[in-house]
């Protein structure tokens, strides 16, 4: 008598079909937990559909680990809301996901041991990292395990700052960071950026919000060689910010600067390759010559969007603004667009740029929502 045939004897090929006529995951996964060739079936139907994987809320994780099992070695991101995080989840990624290069996951108090011991876990892969911590989760044992992450060039981090951010500083093939202080009863936290940064030479982004930008406690680099994108949002700048010889792009919203006329010069000091500039600063770092004086020492500049607090408008400093890029429109490919965040401004300008001999060389607009 012959030997019965069953299921997992059929070919590769025969079960993908199989798998594809199955009505959704869960039908899929039950199948492939049945048998280690099954599963294997299921890898080779899979192919790279889970390269990018996000788990859902109230699917079973005992499947999840089914399809981590035998799909873990093609997944190289993983997102996670703090209502589909568990434990079981976590250990199961870390296991069975070597190649995991990003991760976006946001956690709280109640997961933050296991968020801290699954990066410890994937140190050896993990480039890039996202978290968003809400404000009961304490990020000390968190942070700690992310600046052991050697490998890291991507740390995106929203939530309640405390020194475990000093750690941070170990990161010094880091190439694109944001902080995003998150937290009860303050508007901006004090960090030590200049000394965390200080190390971080292939730095390219820094982003940074409700900060205290104050004066480091100890000697660090005063420049960031590589620095192209520098974003502040509802700073307080108290000290004087490296040189960064390869911006490009500088935004400081909603920010109060301590020095006099500093942001000003900043701008001024390192304009050589800026092509936009927002700002709405707190004292104005513009008056009328200071701000052609921007515009003439940024040769690049493409986008202007400012409050153009502190300036007056008349004819005289509006015709010097278009004769000035009258001459140097031929390194643009587009007008030069200035984007006015007052409304009253904007239409004064309006009314002396049409009076000029080529109003045509600037784009005004008027930015409502800023």
């Amino acid at each position: 008598m012959r030997n019965p045939r069953t299921i997992i004897d059929l070919p590769l090929e025969v079960l993908d079909i199989i798998f594809s006529n199955l009505r959704n995951l869960r039908d899929k996964l039950r199948l492939a937990q049945l048998d280690d060739y099954l599963g294997k079936a299921f890898s080779y139907h899979s192919r790279s559909d889970y390269k990018k994987f996000s788990p859902k809320i109230h699917f079973p994780v005992r499947l999840y680990r089914v399809l981590l099992a035998n799909c873990g070695t093609s997944i190289v991101e993983f997102t996670c809301g703090s209502d589909t995080w568990s434990d079981l989840l976590a250990k199961s990624i870390a296991k069975y996901c070597p190649n995991l290069e990003s991760v976006n996951i946001s956690a709280t108090l109640r997961n933050s041991h296991s968020l801290q011991f699954f990066l410890l876990n994937m140190t050896n892969s993990l480039i890039s990292v996202e978290l968003k911590l809400n404000d009961s989760c304490q990020s000390p044992r968190i942070l700690n395990a992310v600046a052991e992450l050697k490998q890291l060039k991507k740390f995106l981090y929203e939530g309640y700052i405390d020194r475990g951010v000093n750690q941070l500083s170990k990161l010094v093939d880091l190439e694109e960071l944001q902080l995003v202080y998150q937290g009860r009863g303050y508007r901006c936290r004090a960090v030590n950026l200049l000394q965390i940064c200080g190390n971080m030479t292939n730095l390219r982004c820094l982003t940074v919000s409700n900060i205290c930008i104050s004066q480091p406690e100890s000697f660090h680099p005063m420049i960031w060689p590589n620095l192209k994108d520098l974003k502040m949002q509802n700073c307080e700048i108290s000290t004087v910010m490296p040189d960064c010889p390869k911006l490009k792009a500088i935004y400081i919203k909603f920010c109060k600067c301590r020095i006099r006329g500093y942001v000003c010069s900043f701008i001024l000091k390192n304009g050589k390759n800026i092509e936009e500039i927002d700002e709405s600063c707190e004292p104005a770092p513009f008056d009328e010559h200071s701000f052609l004086e921007v515009i003439r020492s940024c040769p690049k500049l493409q986008v202007l969007s400012t409050q153009m607090g502190g300036i007056k408008i008349y004819q005289a400093f509006v015709t010097s603004l278009v004769d000035f890029l009258k001459e140097t429109a031929s390194t643009r490919k587009e007008p030069f667009e200035l984007i006015l965040y007052c409304r009253d401004k904007l239409r004064w300008f309006r009314r002396f740029l049409q009076r000029t001999s080529n109003p045509e060389v600037i784009h005004t607009l008027y930015l409502y929502k800023f």
